[in-house]
């Protein structure tokens, strides 16, 4: 049974090859929509947004720093009742934790919900996102991942993160149904896809099986968690 494949990326286009997942999976007839970030037609604006229409994941960006709100109350809504169809969400790792202390209290259901979740590059305050985004929401995404997957530059474009995402000790999800690595990976060429349960392996069918992720992908980790544990030290000594 496929549980951990790869997706290739070409001309190195990242954002492209992840939308062309997610419109796979929202183009399936057991998902009814896909809650996603999503850019807006204002300019530079990234909210989560439910979709239905398989087009509109062309607009569809988890890269792009921005962090408006935390979707865990958005899910927690879509999923208090059934509906017969399944919500695919695209949720960042403290997204899920959030989520599943909800469910906890019963304000949430998994039974119809896909969690979909891809490493976490962090994000900034609303405030930062919008003074560093500037004119060109593309190149500044593109050149932000660069340097957070290369460890080049802890502040990209001279902007700090938000303070729990340069301390955040879970840049990968463990609570996702899917989850789409990026750290140790060669992103021009490939990236990562692993079902984490039972409920993810359909989605993975058509996708370039692999036997376990690379041996990169798991020191690049470790390197990011211990950097951000020595911040965390720092920051509260």
């Amino acid at each position: 049974m496929l549980k951990t494949a790869t997706i290739d990326v070409k001309d190195q286009d990242l954002l492209g090859a992840l939308q062309g997942f997610l419109k796979s999976i929202l183009k399936r007839e057991e998902i009814g929509a896909l809650l996603a970030p999503w850019r807006l037609p204002q300019k530079n604006r990234v909210m989560p947004t439910l979709l239905t229409d398989p087009d509109q994941v062309n607009r569809v960006d988890p890269l792009t720093p921005a962090f408006a709100l935390n979707s865990a109350k958005v899910v927690s809504r879509l999923t208090r009742k059934a509906t017969g169809k399944r919500v695919a969400a695209v949720m960042r790792p403290c997204e899920i934790r959030a989520f599943v202390e909800l469910v906890k209290l019963k304000q949430g259901r998994t039974e119809d919900l896909l969690i979909i979740s891809l490493d976490c590059l962090g994000a900034y305050n609303n405030g930062d996102y919008y003074r560093w985004v500037g004119d060109n929401i593309d190149t500044a995404t593109q050149a932000y991942v660069d340097a957070v997957l290369s460890g080049s530059d802890p502040a990209p474009g001279g902007i700090e993160p938000a303070s729990a995402c340069r301390v955040c000790e879970h840049p990968v999800s463990l609570g996702a149904d899917i989850s789409i690595g990026l750290y140790g990976m060669d992103t021009d060429k490939q990236i990562l896809v692993e079902a984490l349960t039972e409920k993810g392996v359909p989605f993975l069918t058509g996708l370039t099986p692999i036997a376990d992720a690379p041996p990169a992908r798991q020191k690049a980790i470790d390197k990011l968690v211990e950097a951000r544990t020595a911040a965390r030290d720092k920051m509260f000594a």
